[in-house]
């Protein structure tokens, strides 16, 4: 009996122990982590642990069976909690010196880059030590700031709480670099701004890092079983939980989209076997917005289709997915919307009673085929495999009109030149939303590709459907131009701003002015009245007759901002200032007996004016230009200065120097672009005390389009009529009684005289566009017309993907012969090289004048660099020989720098820059050579 007690005694202890260690086992282990490091570990809004890491740790938890709790905390409270010993584990951290004397780490659970966001502005800055006078911002305790001292100690970096004060600085424009990990944030409205003025193609990588948990010195065993836990969880969980999160898996080297081919101008495929169209774009700058990799791959309608739902692809590209036209993809965002029309052969259709027991085109495809049986019940339909089918089958008499996209026949009518004998229907019009596809199971996927699309600006849209769509009438995007979409936070920071004083002059026409009506108007004006209406600011102008006046008045605080000011160091102390909003190249306005300036280093030793308080006065006065300055009040003004002799040239935004120009006569100046600033922008300059309202702006400047711009521009920038000006004069009463032959006489008399002064009025301004746009003594094209032709061929050749060559020619000896033979036998020698130079090219080719001793070739549709630089070689061969000028024989040197469009720049600035330095290389090598990139 006593056994037995003994027995059961032992029992009981060792069941109470049993139930003691199960106790102490399902005890949860507590998990800190950060609070607002989106995706991968935040606290959503109703309060709940999400994210990359929370997911992983809760499937480790079922995988170990061991229950877990999480406590988010600001990132600096989350490594001092752990540090404290009241949580047993940190989610994730990246591992450091400082913190290994700390913590023990598990294996890596995830994989984050990170980077250094640089605002636009900076653009070109690539290299780390050029960041080291601007102020770099991160989040207290993140790693960010460590790395960056590792790679330079001298950088400034200041320090904030957590993510969102370190955003929040960002957009009161207090930082222009600030240091974060990769993905994106969950206020899209905000994402966007971001992503805008920070653009991902400027980042610079600081790290890539492994994601380790975290537990104190120590505690081998629980790294052990963290190790071991990870270790079972299967790797397609881990792939699936990362892609919901991301939109994509780590291990990915880039997203794959599915592509159809021959639906020309959205989608088709060059000879190189490369996509290429308006959808293809929109894919690449959904790229760019995001970070993310893609490729593409192409196939048939029902292969694409199959690519997504088999899982060789990750994406369709776009598809008209509709009730009728069920994948059961999903629709993870409607990116374009085509407009449908009918197209009828020579005899256009004016009612769709000429239709009654016709036969119709359409494609099979076309969602819009039951509401076309509607409109046309009486109407046979017959389809077609594509437009150039429907195309044939209208020439031929089979069909009597066809529906499809309006875009997409007019690319087909165009390439087979048959565009003249085809109509339009404008009444009937069918819309199809064209909609990227993903796979059900692919959640994370399809947020992340709305979320990418968001980021993508009104503007930006524009400029890419312009580019593709001929016919204004099939835009989609510009009918959506005038909405601004503002968060109810910034609609709450509008409604509380005051009323902000505008300052402008009173006569800058056409950038602004005050009106007959006393109102503010011109260019400026007719921005603020957008940004006005479009984000609910109140606005009060207020006119001032000198540009130093305002300035000081904005720096003072009297009034809150102003159009038209450039960004300079000087003012950055005292002024903030919105992302540009309108190009504003100067120009330089001289005699036309002058050879044109181009820089400013061409006027050294010369009297130039420049109106008071512009930024450039300051550069103007460096000692190595050796410029002469001449301060004057305004632009009429400077001009002044140089007709009558009391200055050889006038500096102005070009603009307001044409304008004055052409409302005046002043027959006897000419204008040039000065290339020193000929990328110079204009921004809005706000008062320090609005530093609130910034971003809220820059959203408005944000959403100005191309197109809207380019309306802007021809609404205040109009052809000047003529005016004979001889109504002007006052009729007295005694002409009343002159008899009627005499005002017969006299009105004949007049007549005359006012078709002769139009006459001549038209002959001044045709001379005065010649002497503008032809050098007067090679009759080459100026610069102005070779920048036209440069962005044309720029236009020309993106859409055709195809390269063109930029051959900048520096005549070096010319200043020799200058000094030792006078000017004249210099010009003469100028037009004997410009004939030679113009034997060498094609039509197609333009030959340009860039300023007293330089050509520019562009060279169009080459195929490759070697035939760009065989034509440096025909050049220099061609003039490579002694010259007869004035029975003077003249050797003649020169220097070339060559630049290939699309590598060297994307635009007509970048290449002339790029050519006009590698022409300054070849000059140091000793001439008669040339250099390329």
């Amino acid at each position: 009996m006593k056994n037995i007690l003994v027995i059961f005694t032992f029992s009981l202890f060792a069941v109470f122990a049993s139930f003691s260690l199960c106790a102490e086992t399902e005890k949860p282990l507590v998990l800190v982590m950060g609070e607002d490091s989106y995706p991968y570990q935040f606290v959503d809004d109703s309060g709940q642990p999400q994210g990359v890491l929370v997911d992983l740790w809760q499937e480790w938890s079922r995988v170990t069976a061991t229950p877990v709790v999480f406590v988010a905390r600001h990132w600096q409270d989350s490594l001092q909690q752990l540090a404290r010993g009241d949580a047993d584990i940190h989610i994730g951290m990246a591992k450091n010196a400082a913190r290994s004397e700390r913590y023990d780490f598990a294996d890596p659970i995830a994989e984050i880059s990170t980077y250094l966001y640089l605002r636009a502005s900076l653009a070109g800055k690539y290299d780390f030590a050029d960041l080291l006078p601007y102020k770099i911002g991160v989040v207290k305790g993140s790693a960010h700031a460590s790395t960056l001292r590792q790679i330079d100690s001298r950088f400034a970096i200041t320090e904030f709480e957590n993510r969102t004060e370190l955003l929040e600085a960002v957009l009161r424009q207090e930082l222009d670099i600030f240091g974060s990990m990769e993905g994106y944030l969950r206020d899209q409205s905000v994402n966007r701004i971001i992503v805008e003025q920070f653009p991902l193609n400027q980042r610079l990588n600081i790290d890539n890092i492994d994601v380790v948990p975290a537990v104190l010195k120590g505690r081998t065993e629980l790294i052990a079983k963290i190790d071991q836990g990870f270790a079972a969880i299967n790797p397609a969980r881990v792939k699936q939980i990362k892609k919901l999160w991301l939109g994509y898996s780590n291990s990915s080297d880039a997203l794959v989209i599915s592509t159809t081919s021959g639906i020309e101008p959205f989608v088709d495929v060059d000879s190189e076997g490369q996509p290429h169209g308006m959808y293809i774009d929109l894919w690449k700058l959904w790229s760019q917005k995001t970070g993310i990799n893609i490729s593409f791959r192409v196939g048939n309608m029902k292969q694409t289709l199959g690519d997504v739902m088999q899982g060789r692809s990750d994406i369709h590209i776009g598809y008209p997915e509709s009730e009728s036209m069920n994948t059961g993809l999903t629709r993870a965002h409607k990116i374009y919307q085509v407009k449908s029309r009918l197209f009828s052969y020579q005899t256009p259709i004016t009612d769709l009673k000429q239709l009654q027991g016709k036969r119709i085109g359409a494609v099979p495809t076309a969602p819009y085929i039951d509401k076309l049986r509607e409109v046309l019940p009486d109407s046979q339909l017959k389809l077609y495999q594509g437009v150039d089918q429907m195309i044939e089958a209208a020439k031929n008499g089979h069909i009597q009109a066809f529906v499809a996209s309006s875009a997409w026949t007019h690319h087909y009518l165009i390439s087979l030149k048959v565009w003249g004998d085809f109509h339009q229907y404008i009444p009937l019009e069918f819309t199809t939303d064209i909609f990227a596809l993903t796979r059900k199971e692919d959640s994370g996927l399809t947020q992340r590709v709305a979320a990418g699309f968001n980021l993508i600006s009104q503007r930006e849209l524009i400029d890419v459907e312009r580019k593709w769509v001929l016919d204004r009438n099939d835009h989609t995007f510009a009918a959506k131009r005038s909405l601004l979409s503002l968060s109810k936070q910034q609609q709450s920071v509008i409604q509380q701003a005051p009323t902000l004083k505008v300052g402008h002059l009173n006569d800058w026409q056409p950038m602004e002015f005050v009106d007959a009506n006393g109102e503010y108007a011109g260019i400026n004006g007719e921005i603020f009245a957008y940004l006005e209406k479009g984000l609910g600011f109140k606005f009060e102008p207020v006119a001032f007759k000198r540009w130093q006046d305002l300035i000081e008045a904005l720096k003072r605080g009297d009034i809150d901002i102003a159009g038209s000011v450039a960004k300079t160091p000087e003012r950055a102390s005292s002024l903030l200032f919105t992302e540009p909003y309108w190009p504003s190249p100067w120009a330089l306005v001289t005699h036309l007996d002058k050879v044109s300036l181009f820089s400013l280093k061409e006027l050294s030793g010369q009297r130039l004016a420049v109106v008071e308080g512009y930024h450039l006065v300051n550069r103007l006065m460096a000692d190595e230009l050796d410029i002469d300055l001449v301060l004057v009040p305004d632009t009429r003004a400077g001009i002044e200065a140089v007709s009558e002799g009391k200055a050889d040239a006038f500096v102005e935004k070009v603009l307001n120097m044409a304008y004055e120009l052409t409302a005046k006569e002043h027959n006897s100046l000419k204008m040039s672009v000065l290339a020193d600033f000929s990328e110079q922008q204009s921004h809005i300059g706000v008062h320090p005390r609005h530093k609130a309202l910034l971003p809220l702006l820059n959203v408005g400047v944000a959403s100005i389009t191309a197109e809207q711009r380019q309306q802007i521009y021809q609404h205040w920038v109009k052809p000047t009529e003529v005016n004979s000006g001889f109504f002007n004069g006052q009729w007295w009463c005694g002409y009343v009684i002159l008899a009627l032959g005499t005002i017969l006489v006299c009105g004949l008399i007049l007549a005359l005289f006012i078709a002769r002064n139009r006459k001549l009025a038209e002959a001044l301004g045709e001379e005065q566009h010649r002497r503008t746009h032809i050098d007067g003594l090679t009759q080459l094209p100026t610069r102005l017309i070779l920048d036209d032709r440069l962005e044309q061929a720029i236009l020309n050749h993106a859409r055709e993907m195809q390269r063109f060559g930029v051959l900048f020619v520096s005549v070096d000896s010319l200043k020799r012969v200058n000094q030792n033979f006078g000017h004249s036998t210099g010009d003469r020698l100028i037009t004997m090289i410009a004939n030679d130079l113009k034997d060498l090219l094609r039509n197609s080719d333009t030959l340009a004048r860039f300023s007293h001793n330089e050509f520019v070739i562009v060279l169009n549709r080459v195929q490759d660099l070697d035939k760009v630089c065989q034509m440096a070689d025909g050049v220099i061969r061609q003039l490579n020989k002694p010259y007869s000028v004035d029975e003077k024989t003249i050797d003649v040197s020169v220097s070339i720098g060559v630049a290939c469009y699309p590598n060297d720049g994307d635009s007509a600035v970048e290449l002339l820059r790029k050519a006009d330095g590698l022409m300054s290389r070849a000059r140091e090598c000793g001439g008669n050579c040339y250099r390329t990139a």
